[in-house]
């Protein structure tokens, strides 16, 4: 039997950026793959971004986990586009499409189907993952 295709949503985010900017781009990633929110295993961001209420209210409101990874962690992640800028403010070159690039014990499994994409304060990207 073919193994269940699960997906990891990355995210990253300035401070304070708003639930509803979130869920919007989040839902037009998933909207533009055509995943189905129900196939998301969970959403994923820094730790430094963790407790981000739009981030935190979009995972809610999803019946989603939220996991959080170390900067260090996720500088450690190969990733197709990473920002310098990102590397100075988070302390890793790479939010979005890192956290979404790792499984839920860490390990790098996950292949990017959506590339990081941004609106004026939101960074997502997803990758999959066999699951």
């Amino acid at each position: 039997m073919k193994p269940l295709a699960v997906y990891v949503v990355g995210v990253g985010a300035r401070a304070g950026a708003s639930a509803a900017e979130v869920s919007a781009l989040v839902d037009e990633a998933l909207a533009d793959a055509r995943i189905p929110a129900h196939e998301v295993a969970h959403l994923a961001t820094v730790e430094a971004k963790g407790a981000e209420a739009g981030i935190r209210t979009v995972a809610a409101d999803r019946g989603w986990r939220l996991v959080t990874w170390s900067a260090n962690r996720l500088s450690q992640v190969l990733v197709p586009t990473p920002s310098a800028l990102v590397g100075e403010v988070a302390g890793t070159a790479s939010v979005a499409e890192a956290a979404a690039l790792l499984d839920a014990t860490g390990r790098q499994t996950g292949t990017l189907v959506v590339p990081k994409r941004t609106s004026p304060t939101v960074t997502v990207a997803i990758a999959q993952h066999s699951g």
